[in-house]
């Protein structure tokens, strides 16, 4: 067993974000099938939109609104709601208020890596 006090997590800047912290619950050695995180961002904070081939993403709201944008739709969430991000799925998220906006992540399995995303043109 290992337990994380979220009072000791180092602060991350995942590629391709801005404006935000990403918290790791667990390192990558300690959670060897998932990214685990607590994400901060920051009023204008988010993300480019991006890819992570073979991961799902799950996006738990705890505080703020968050807009998760894909390829195809968009949705803002609040409070108690979650979003999964398919595996593959193009997206990026934006703080959707002046405040901060908090979420539990968990990328499954770990992402190996953040490509930027482009349209076929």
């Amino acid at each position: 067993m290992i337990v994380s006090n979220l009072k000791n997590l180092e602060e991350t800047l995942p590629p391709l974000h801005h404006d935000m912290v990403s918290n790791e619950i667990f390192t990558k050695e300690q959670a060897k099938f998932a990214r685990v995180a607590i994400s901060i961002l920051g009023p204008g904070g988010g993300a480019e939109m991006h890819v992570h081939p073979g991961s799902e993403h799950y996006f738990l709201m705890i505080e703020g609104k968050l807009k998760v944008k894909t390829d195809k739709e968009e949705v803002i969430v609040g409070p108690g709601e979650c979003v999964l991000v398919e595996d593959g799925e193009p997206h990026q998220v934006i703080n959707a208020h002046d405040g901060v906006t908090r979420y539990f992540a968990l990328a499954c399995p770990y992402p190996s890596e953040w490509k930027p995303f482009e349209e076929d043109k």
